[in-house]
């Protein structure tokens, strides 16, 4: 017992020591990655093969996902991640294997790009190492972290043996009617209700389920009614007292909404009776993008979890920290699809002198309007 006690402080003291040197621990990044229909598919291809701006953006996914091509997947059973301090060893031990959706995130991006075989046999590697391991529970923050597997099993579903294919749709159909369940039942409209929405809609893709996807597009204007508000601000930013959760609260529903084409551009613009939108609220973080506004973050959350992590002295969330206009870069890539005029924000934040694709998501933007 004495040993156990001894070990467990070991461990303790060795999770904290990134924290005291001022590195982020417990935190990971996984590039965002987008399913595409043939057609957009085949429109990205093109534009690597004819336009200088997008065979550059394509030489640097090619350069990440190489050194990843003959990656091993180390699949959970357990994910010890949400409602977790940075710092909990079980979060940081979690954070090691989840660490394989970077690796998907990128391996996908280069499948998409180039249609090389060798990332399309490491991916169903991983897919079928995660399916067949992960025990599926609803959590939308520890199940969010599987998008890239379902973005890379939608493209690459037919190649699996039939066997195979019939065991994870099983996991995927398991997947979405536990977030089907959410969408429908919860009543807590914040950034964890819009991570059940994407996966819902992941999901409806992956096994061909449109009553899937309709029902993630109704949890979208759900989600806007009850946490958007007609200034722009969110449920999000009050509660948590940050642009950080207002920004991811509005992620999955653009993705979606870009997925949706056409009928995606209403949702981008759709007002609720009380007039929040999805555009009023990606346009309230356009002046702190551009640093014409400066906020405190975290001052006032009302989330136990945001106190614990300041407690824990991590940098990241300590109250009174000033916004980085960096962080807004994803949302503004995403509104952007939709309003022209957020392509002079991303390029401000990238500071590239690329013109038309000065990120990764710019690109992709463009192939799924050309492929739609």
């Amino acid at each position: 017992m004495m040993l156990q006690m001894i070990l467990a402080s070991l461990c303790l003291l060795l999770a904290a020591l990134p924290a005291l040197a001022g590195a982020e621990v417990g935190e990971f990044e996984i590039p965002p990655v987008s399913p595409l229909s043939p057609a957009q598919l085949g429109a990205l291809r093109a534009l690597v093969a004819d336009d200088a701006e997008a065979a550059d953006l394509a030489e640097q996914v090619q350069a990440e996902a190489l050194p990843l091509l003959d990656a091993q997947p180390r699949p959970l059973e357990v994910i010890h991640y949400e409602g977790l301090v940075n710092t909990d060893p079980r979060r940081i031990a979690s954070v090691e294997h989840l660490r394989d959706m970077s690796h998907a995130a990128r391996l996908m991006r280069y499948w998409q790009v180039s249609g090389d075989e060798r990332a399309a046999q490491t991916l169903r590697r991983f897919i079928e190492a995660w399916s067949g391991t992960y025990r599926l529970t609803g959590n939308d923050v520890n199940e969010n972290k599987l998008q890239p597997l379902l973005v890379a099993y939608h493209a690459l579903r037919e190649s699996f043996p039939a066997e195979r294919r019939q065991a994870i749709d099983g996991w995927v159909e398991q997947l979405g009617r536990l977030h089907a369940e959410a969408v429908a039942e919860s009543r807590h409209f914040t950034n964890r209700y819009s991570k059940h929405v994407r996966l819902l809609a992941m999901c409806g893709m992956v096994l061909d389920r449109p009553e899937w996807v309709q029902a993630a597009h109704e949890g979208i204007r759900r989600f806007v009614a009850q946490s958007l508000y007609a200034d722009g601000t969110s449920l999000d930013l009050k509660r948590r007292d940050t642009l950080t959760y207002h920004a991811s609260a509005l992620k999955p529903p653009l993705e979606l909404a870009i997925l949706a084409g056409a009928p995606g551009r209403a949702l981008y613009t759709w007002q609720s009776p009380d007039g929040g939108s999805l555009k009023k609220s990606v346009d309230y973080v356009v002046p702190y993008a551009l640093g014409e506004k400066t906020r405190q973050e975290w001052t006032n959350s009302q989330v136990d979890l945001d106190r614990r992590r300041a407690q824990a002295d991590l940098e990241y969330y300590r109250p009174g920290r000033l916004y980085d206009p960096q962080n807004a870069l994803e949302l503004m890539e995403l509104g952007s699809y939709f309003d022209p005029d957020l392509a002079r924000v991303v390029r401000h934040l990238t500071d590239s002198p690329a013109q038309r694709f000065s990120s990764w998501q710019m690109l992709v933007n463009a192939a799924a309007r050309a492929g739609q």
